[in-house]
């Protein structure tokens, strides 16, 4: 097992149990103690875990703009079920916006065979190789590194001039109190022109995200349609919500997830 993939699977433990052993990570894994300690201490190095006394870990809670790479590995499951619903309501000739993020970026590789128009402010989806029938449109802007975006004047003025059939915006948190929010003015300010030209908008918002809060305030909670992948209290303040279905958890029959799900 790689490490990108070992690290993955920490992070889905963490997402399933508040507290993990690292003990119990060695078991899972299926690798030596030494080497689960190097993956521990790497995680903890990028934010995403607190190593806790007694041998354990947890994930941060302390919500914080993290680097795409470092986000790409959390909850991918959920963020994957969550482009799945999203491609979903995409049409063969929409134009259709992709906003920055993790989980937007996932829905890319899904659309190869569409004929579909993407207009993207998301610089990681120029290394996705597009299909035959799809055309991509990349943003002017000024490049955010750690989100792996463009944003800013130039791309508010391009974008108030652009109407989209369809638009999937990301997010950092979302709450009763601020609304869909985002660590960054630029990004806040372009996901609310989007939104507001767009003739179906989305937002794209894994559950982990819900009762958290970043810096700038981007939508209201009532004017969004939300794609998540569990549902939480706050939908019931939203405009609409998809709740988007998963798969099978490791080592569980589809027959097993069904029983789950029904009760």
């Amino acid at each position: 097992m790689v490490q990108y993939e070992r690290r993955q699977i920490i992070l889905e433990e963490l997402s399933r149990s508040e507290v993990v052993l690292i003990t119990d990570l060695v078991g899972t894994l299926g690798t030596s103690p030494s080497t689960v300690r190097r993956d521990v201490d790497a995680l903890v190095k990028t934010g995403q875990v607190i190593a806790l006394r007694g041998g354990a870990i947890r994930l941060n809670d302390r919500l914080a703009e993290l680097p795409t790479e470092a986000k790409a590995l959390i909850r991918r499951e959920a963020k994957q079920a969550i482009a799945a619903a999203a491609v979903a309501r995409i049409n063969d000739g929409d134009t259709v916006y992709i906003d920055s993020g993790t989980t937007a970026l996932q829905m890319v590789p899904l659309l190869r065979s569409r004929r579909i128009h993407i207009i993207t402010s998301n610089t990681h989806v120029l290394a996705i190789t597009p299909g035959e029938r799809m055309r991509v449109t990349m943003l002017p802007g000024e490049f955010i590194a750690n989100t792996g975006s463009v944003a800013g004047s130039f791309t508010e003025q391009l974008l108030e001039s652009l109407y989209f059939d369809k638009a999937f915006i990301g997010a950092s948190g979302a709450s009763l109190v601020v609304g869909i929010s985002t660590f960054d003015i630029r990004e806040a300010t372009k996901k609310r022109i989007v939104h507001d030209h767009s003739t179906e908008p989305y937002v794209l918002l894994d559950s982990s995200k819900f009762g958290k809060s970043a810096l700038c305030k981007a939508l209201d909670l009532g004017e969004c349609t939300v794609i998540t992948d569990e549902y939480h209290d706050l939908l019931s303040h939203v405009k609409a919500s998809i709740i988007a279905s998963r798969p099978p958890a490791r080592n569980q029959s589809p027959h097993e997830a069904a029983d789950d799900s029904a009760g």
